[in-house]
Formats: C-alpha cells, structure tokens, sequence
C-alpha cells in the first residue's frame, strides 16, 4: 500500500494529518476593513443576490494569498474556471507552484489531476476522485473536503442564503469596485438547512468547517467579505477557511450566463481516494458516492 503522503505532492490542497502545513493558523487572515452600522436592508441585499447569483453560471478567478498548504513558505496561488450553480458543477485550473492543478466540481464528489500525478498514481491513473460524503475521507483525509470546497464559489453563496445573520457595508483593501459587506455567516445554521443537489456534500463540508474551528472565540461563526454589483449579483466573495491552510481566498464572478460544460473524466483514468488510504479497497470511481452527478 502506498504512504498517503505522496497525495501532498499530487494535489497540494490534501494536505494529510501530521504534515503540518495548515497548522501554523485556525482562523486565517483577514484583509484590513472598516465597517459601518449593520442594516436589515443590508442584509437582505446580500443574501438576495447570493440567491440570484447561485441561479445562474459564471467564469470564476481564485486567488489565494498566504497559503501555506503550499509548502514552508506561504505563496500567492491564482487559478481560473467555470461554475453551473444550478446544478452544482464546475471546473477550476490551480496554477500552484508545482504545476496546473484541474479540478472538477460535481454534486456529491470532485476530481483532482495533476499533469506529472500518473506517475505517482497506479498504472494508467491520472485523476483522484472522492465521494464528498463519503466517512473514509473524514478519517483518513479530514482536511481534504475543506480545502478543495473552500474552491468552490457555490458553497460560500449558500452558506450566505442558508446562514447569513448579519451584514454591515465595509471598505477592503483589494476589494473589487463594487458594494462591498461584512457578512457573519451563522455555519451551524447554515448546515440545518442545507437544500439542492448538494445539499449532503455541503452538509459534511459545513461539518468539517465546524469541526475545526471548535475552540474559537466566536464559534460557529465565519465572517465573508461580499461585494454586489448594481444588478444585484455577488461579484467576489473574500475568507479565510479556518484550518484549511489555504490561507485568504478571493473569488471574483464575471460572465454571468455563460455556457458551462462539465463531465467527470473516464473511469479508467480515476484512482478513487480512499483505494489510496491504508485499508483502501476501490481503485477507480465506478461506484458509490464517488461518482456522484
């Protein structure tokens, strides 16, 4: 059976128990802000457009900055892609250090490739596929879900809609030219109420959240910086996954109603994630939650 830990270096977001690389922070950082008085108003605005946007498709850019999932060192990572929020799919390109890193973002699963990865995945093998709800990633993988969902721009848009309890307008360095908000996100209130194609994924992806920021000095609670522009659209989202070693991630949304094609790799191309786990018994995703659509 293979270490686990070579899973570091095909897909740096998996960054295993014991290597230390998202240890260093458990709340992240934030970029300077100045708040004004919280509104209703304000609020509704947000969680509307959150709603609004999660009804259509968008390009989508990923920046991170003070990663250090990455290696010793943190570094800035950017990356580009394509979401359908309607049916929670989409794809992203990760220009990590390393290389290209494609992922693929279905409803209850995701695919991870690296161009060098099939020589350190079984003959003929080139993606890593997991079952987001599957319970081998919570032992044997804890942090992967929250790392590679912290990615994806329709999960944050319904922890808005499903958890958002309050929201005040904020002035951010690096924000985008657009109204921008302070939103408090409620996470165990959000997981109550998951809905939609997602909804089991999103469920253990708000647990793992949870999860690690137990001890925290307001638990439960995540802040995201929100900006809307004028035809009530999220057009960036800003946070800092606890634990997750991501550091802060920026998600910019343009072309809204864009074409988004979406489909999982070949099965003879797909080493299953927890075939590569000691114990693991599936090589490929030919079943189970793993192939989720």
């Amino acid at each position: 059976m293979r270490n686990p830990a070579w899973l570091v270096a095909t897909t740096a977001l998996i960054c295993l128990g014991g290597c230390g690389s998202s240890g260093s922070s458990r709340t992240g950082t934030q970029s300077t802000v100045t708040l004004a008085p919280q509104s209703p108003r304000d609020l509704d605005q947000v969680v509307s457009a959150a709603s609004h946007t999660l009804a259509t498709t968008s390009g989508v850019s990923v920046q991170l900055e003070s990663a250090s999932v990455f290696g010793a060192t943190p570094k800035p990572v950017g990356g580009a892609g394509a979401f359908d929020f309607t049916s929670s799919k989409g794809n992203l390109e990760l220009n990590q250090p390393s290389g290209p890193e494609r992922i693929i973002f279905l409803a209850q699963s995701v695919f991870v490739a690296q161009p060098n990865s099939g020589a350190l995945l079984p003959a003929g093998k080139v993606w890593i596929s997991a079952g987001l709800t599957e319970n081998s990633l919570a032992t044997n993988f804890p942090q992967f879900v929250t790392q590679v969902e912290s990615l994806n721009p329709g999960l944050t848009l319904s922890e808005l809609v499903w958890g958002a309890v309050s929201a005040a307008p904020a002035a951010t360095s690096g924000a985008p030219a657009a109204n921008t908000y302070a939103v408090e996100v409620d996470l165990a209130r959000a997981q109550a109420r998951t809905a939609g194609p997602s909804a089991d994924a999103f469920r253990r992806a708000i647990g793992y959240q949870l999860t690690e920021m137990s001890g925290a000095t307001a638990p439960n609670h995540i802040t995201v910086y929100v900006s809307v522009d004028n035809r009530e659209r999220v057009v960036a989202l800003r946070s800092s996954p606890a634990g997750t070693g991501v550091g802060t991630v920026t998600l910019q949304l343009s072309r809204f109603g864009l074409p988004v094609q979406v489909s999982q790799p070949g099965r003879a191309q797909v080493a299953d994630i927890s075939s590569l786990a000691p114990g693991g018994e599936r090589e490929n995703a030919g079943g189970g939650d793993s192939d989720g659509a």
